[in-house]
């Protein structure tokens, strides 16, 4: 083998040790934040389902609202008075979903995998 060729190899092989551990930290942290953006939009996705479901039994609250107003006007007290409780507890309904499904979207809005990037960050050679 010519000087040459040994040289060729000499650098071929530095330059293989010093990016190939980070090549494959790189490959390691990219595979980590797929799994975290799995998991965030899985998040955000059950907070939004909740908000959705808050909305329908919103919409649902409203109708028997309605409802309670029209038989308070138009019969005795018992009428009007059930249809009263049932809203209530239906709003009760209404606001643990709102509010549960207002902190999920809160807490995964940001869907950016910050520790796969810190990780990459940190790992850099140069």
């Amino acid at each position: 083998m010519s000087d040459n060729n040994i040289g060729k190899a000499f650098v071929n092989s530095v330059v293989s040790a010093f990016f190939g551990n980070w090549i494959s930290t790189i490959k390691t942290e990219f595979e980590i934040a797929k799994i975290e953006l799995k998991y965030k939009a899985a998040e955000l996705g059950k907070g939004i389902g909740m908000l959705v479901g808050a909305a329908v039994f919103g919409f649902f609250l409203v109708l028997l609202l309605l409802t309670a107003a029209v038989a308070g006007l138009s019969t005795a007290l018992p009428v009007w008075a059930s249809a009263l409780v049932v809203a209530g507890l239906i709003l009760v309904i209404v606001l643990i979903l709102g509010i549960w499904g207002a902190y999920k979207v809160k807490k995964n809005k940001d869907i950016k995998p910050e520790r796969a990037i810190n990780n990459i960050k940190n790992s850099m050679p140069f």
